[in-house]
């Protein structure tokens, strides 16, 4: 099974897209519902906004297309705002509502807290970003269309363990989203300390209190390490390494997938040129379905799309296409884990049979005149 060719801020449940299709005689056709949840009103909300216009435009093309044979797609987005009751709330809220599947969450955190709620509720959860291994290998009713914290720590430490020399890191990062930010530094840690005379330095910070990022860039200092790598918001790794420059820090500077929004070059500045950021998509990819789709997100939008609006198009496509087939969320379920491939933006999307993303695009990138640039 293949996709098709054409494959601002919201109160806590909202209904979008509510055009409805009439059948003969003025009747209104009952509309197919699909949600989705992220966390809108965080500072990490960058993540969050593009992935729900991602899940809003493909709503809006397949509407425009004639809907799921003949019926027209509702949209429901909750917001999950980084807090465990909230986003328990919002799950309830979108079962309530009929769905028959949702897109998202949009951090690990927010995955590991609502997991074993859709697993009663029996609702297939998409996320376009989640990675945390705490997921992995089970059969269960979430699904991804991202790659693992594990496959992003092997290709940050093998890159850096080419480098042909015992290397010094040190590790800031954010317990807020402790699901994410703790399983990738495990994993980090393993995989870098396996070659002989590597070692990490460990400073952790808490968004929720009262942390100073000088506190945190001066650590990081002392330690004296020959790169610092940084698990935070875009927010906060721009803010991180604002004051890195001020204390002139030399070392060579690192991030993951979830510094990377618009807000981190917005806050950062040239103080984050050189760092250096694992990605999984390339807005300037040249395939003819990425052009087509950044020139329909741009218009609708006003801005360019980054990585997570490009998975939760993705992601919100291929459950739509399966809904051609029907609505039912068990049968949903049953058709993502048995799907061969799916012909995504810039590559084939294929899951194993725990939903996991097989063969994911990893690459590295450098921030560069205030644009990125393959590090590769």
């Amino acid at each position: 099974m293949r996709l098709s060719k054409l494959i601002r801020r919201t109160p806590i449940i909202a209904t979008l897209s509510l055009i409805l299709a009439l059948l003969p005689g003025c009747e209104e056709s009952k509309p197919v519902r699909i949600g989705f949840i992220g966390e809108l009103t965080t500072r990490a909300a960058g993540l969050a906004t593009s992935g729900r216009d991602g899940f809003l435009l493909a709503i809006e093309e397949i509407n425009a297309e004639g809907g799921i044979n003949g019926q027209q797609v509702e949209g429901l987005v909750a917001d999950a705002r980084m807090h465990k009751q909230t986003a328990l709330h919002a799950i309830h809220k979108l079962a309530d509502g009929q769905v028959s599947a949702i897109i998202g969450p949009m951090t690990s955190q927010t995955a590991v807290t609502v997991v074993p709620t859709i697993n009663n509720l029996k609702i297939p959860l998409i996320s376009p970003t989640v990675s945390t291994n705490e997921l992995s290998g089970i059969d269960d009713y979430f699904f991804r269309v991202y790659y693992t914290n594990a496959q992003a720590a092997q290709l940050l430490a093998r890159h850096l363990t080419d480098q042909g020399r015992p290397l010094h890191i040190a590790v800031i990062y954010d317990l807020s989203n402790s699901a994410y930010t703790e399983d990738w530094f495990r994993y980090f840690q393993d995989m870098f300390e396996k070659h002989a005379g590597s070692k990490v330095t460990r400073i952790p910070f808490d968004i929720r209190t009262n942390t100073l990022y000088l506190d945190l860039a001066t650590k990081a200092v002392e330690a004296n390490p020959d790169g610092i790598l940084l698990l935070a918001n875009a927010v906060d790794t721009a803010m991180i390494c604002q004051q890195l420059t001020k204390l002139k820090a030399e070392p060579t500077r690192y991030a993951t997938g979830w510094s990377y929004a618009d807000d981190l070059i917005q806050f950062g500045g040239k103080s984050v040129e050189g760092l250096t950021i694992i990605q999984s998509a390339d807005p300037q990819y040249p395939g003819p379905a990425m052009q087509e789709f950044v020139k329909r997100y741009e218009k609708r939008f006003r801005s360019t799309p980054n990585f997570p609006a490009m998975h939760a198009y993705d992601a919100t496509r291929i459950v739509l296409t399966i809904m051609q087939q029907g609505t039912d969320p068990e049968a949903i379920r049953q058709h993502l884990l048995e799907m061969e491939s799916y012909s995504g933006l810039q590559s084939d999307l294929s899951l194993d049979r725990f939903g996991e993303l097989k063969h994911p695009r990893l690459h590295l990138a450098r921030i560069s005149n205030g644009q990125f640039i393959s590090a590769d």
